[in-house]
């Protein structure tokens, strides 16, 4: 009888640890915040990975927001400033060993001044976290992931500060282009000005946006966003280069678009044209 109380009484013990140990796994640590970020804007958040087993990528130009705690198979976030708390989806995200590393859009309703974050994985949610809202956007570009740009190549600029991507349907201005130029039958060259043409009429109306400036000599050119996502260097916007882009050095510029109008741009960065 004693052999077996032991037994249960273990096993309580034992059920005791394991629960203790995941509630405590849960309590994410967070390694790194922007210092300061405005509403509306992209920052990089980098934290302890929950599921080292389970390795997870995507890419999201969006940020989510959320009426309250939902399930995900990721974790969310909670941010409060003054009394008011929303919680919010991450966007592209990233496990890389023992770490993750996400973007997050900080909460249009927020104001200039001191605010606090929470990563809320399952129903436990870390210690607080600060950082600032500020009043002025800032951005910048530091490079591109690839060794050049070719025309008519992709390729991804690397940075920080970006906003969310505003949506326009490729997809409608395509078929329209089709009906209308038989854009599949024209040579890609014109197929890129064409589209382009198409789709900047568009995105000229979103009220956020990254754009592209590419200037050679007198001349330049405005690219829009093909894709999204992050690695550790930063975020990346992926673009589809000018097909009359010159072999040699190219200017690049990103504009950023909030409320409706262009807010600011970037330093420029240098890259290399080859055929």
């Amino acid at each position: 009888m004693m052999k077996r109380y032991g037994t249960v009484w273990a096993v309580i013990v034992l059920i005791t640890v394991l629960l203790s140990a995941a509630a405590h796994a849960r309590r994410l640590k967070v390694y790194s915040l922007p210092k300061a970020i405005v509403p509306g804007q992209l920052g990089i958040i980098i934290f302890e990975n929950p599921d080292v087993l389970h390795p997870v990528t995507r890419s999201s130009c969006t940020a989510d927001r959320l009426i309250g705690w939902v399930k995900s198979d990721i974790p969310i976030l909670r941010i409060e400033q003054n009394g008011r708390q929303v919680w919010t989806s991450l966007g592209s995200y990233q496990s890389i060993g023992d770490s993750c590393i996400a973007t997050f859009m900080a909460p249009v309703i927020m104001q200039p001044g001191k605010a606090t974050l929470y990563l809320v994985n399952g129903s436990d949610a870390s210690i607080p976290y600060y950082f600032t809202i500020a009043a002025k956007p800032d951005a910048m570009l530091t490079g591109i992931e690839e060794p050049s740009i070719k025309p008519l190549g992709t390729f991804h600029v690397v940075g920080e500060g970006f906003v969310p991507e505003g949506s326009v349907n490729e997809k409608k201005a395509r078929q329209e282009l089709e009906e209308n130029l038989g854009l599949s039958r024209l040579p890609l060259a014109e197929q890129w000005t064409d589209l382009n043409h198409r789709i900047m009429k568009d995105w000229d109306k979103l009220p956020e946006g990254n754009f592209l400036y590419y200037q050679q000599g007198s001349k330049t050119w405005r690219g829009f966003v093909e894709n999204c996502g992050i690695t550790l260097a930063g975020m990346t916007l992926e673009f589809i280069a000018p097909p009359d882009l010159q072999p040699g050095p190219v200017t690049l510029t990103l504009g950023i678009r909030m409320n409706g109008s262009e807010v600011l741009r970037t330093k420029p960065i240098q890259a290399t044209v080859t055929p």
